[in-house]
């Protein structure tokens, strides 16, 4: 059985944000139509504050079965590395037997900042300042996105390590911003980088107008937004079924009764159609990511297509 291993390199060789946008307007498209076969996520918890994860999918029921099992932990940082690491394995759709492993991170990182970018596609089109919180990899990858969807916008960066932060800023030609709050109450879009396990920013500094994205948000315990602002907002998750057993924030708005679950929007059903968001101008709009498994098949899919066609990746036969 020859597998074809394709690197964090040939990813980022392949797969450049307009491609991973593609992908992930393809993947919630596939959701929001009942096309993809979307099993639940599993996670698995570990000492401290890490979790292992495991995401499947198919974005078609005849298309090959993808999954990504990695982890996050968020003590790396003291050691020298990552918070996340993954892998991703992609089925024959006939056969069943492997047919690539590709690295995860570097798939997470762009599919997660295109799916999040495709989100304000929609619900904030015309924005004029973006701000992105956090110095990580999922900060870096959004200030690049939102360079592709939102171009005309002023981009700014806030981190607690303002070295990190001002160096991360110049790097995407993004503002480095010295005051949370004052940066969020002046920004259009606020999009939150972390795996925070309390709210990173205040309801109080939300201005009437704003859109709020969490990406850092994908488990229970990880709440970087205070659930009493999902109660005044309009509220879209990247996946309902996940949000509301996995979302910290939406776990908490809902129990608490500040969030009906039924006014919970998907993004798949904004993207077919299926549901119009009925919002005044000045109503805030809080769009939260979990993941899911439909992302990284849809991502797979075109990266391993593009790394046949050009050969892309090392060829290794695990028989031998």
């Amino acid at each position: 059985m020859t597998v074809r291993i394709i690197s964090a390199t040939d990813v980022r060789s392949i797969f450049t944000p307009r491609l991973a946008l593609e992908s992930q307007r393809e993947a919630f498209t596939r959701l929001g139509a009942g096309e993809a076969v979307q099993p639940p996520r599993l996670l698995v918890p570990g000492p401290g504050s890490s979790v292992s994860f495991c995401y499947s999918s198919r974005i078609a029921r005849d298309a090959p079965a993808v999954s990504k099992f990695g982890s996050v932990n968020p003590a790396n940082a003291a050691r020298g590395l990552g918070a996340v690491h993954s892998v991703i394995t992609v089925l024959d759709a006939e056969t069943g037997a492997p047919r690539a492993i590709i690295n995860g991170d570097s798939v997470t990182e762009l599919r997660t900042s295109a799916a999040t970018t495709l989100a304000m596609q929609q619900l904030a089109p015309s924005a004029g300042t973006v701000l992105v919180v956090g110095t990580g990899a999922q900060a870096r990858a959004h200030l690049a996105a939102f360079a592709v969807t939102h171009p005309d916008a002023e981009l700014r960066l806030f981190g607690r390590n303002p070295s990190a932060a001002a160096e991360i800023a110049a790097e995407h030609g993004a503002a480095a911003q010295s005051d949370l709050e004052q940066a969020v109450r002046s920004a259009d879009i606020v999009v939150l980088c972390t795996s925070s396990l309390t709210p990173v920013i205040e309801d109080a500094w939300v201005t009437d107008g704003t859109t709020v994205a969490s990406v850092g948000s994908f488990a229970p315990d990880r709440v970087e937004l205070p659930p009493s602002l999902l109660g005044r907002a309009t509220v879209v998750v990247d996946h309902r079924p996940s949000a509301l057993t996995d979302s910290g924030p939406v776990v908490d708005a809902v129990a608490s009764g500040a969030v009906d679950p039924d006014q919970i929007v998907d993004l798949g059903a904004v993207l077919t159609g299926a549901a119009t968001l009925d919002r005044a101008r000045t109503d805030v709009t809080a769009y939260l990511s979990v993941g899911v498994g439909v992302q990284d098949a849809a991502a797979a899919a075109m990266i391993l297509a593009a790394a046949e066609e050009r050969a892309v990746g090392a060829r290794i036969d695990l028989d031998q």
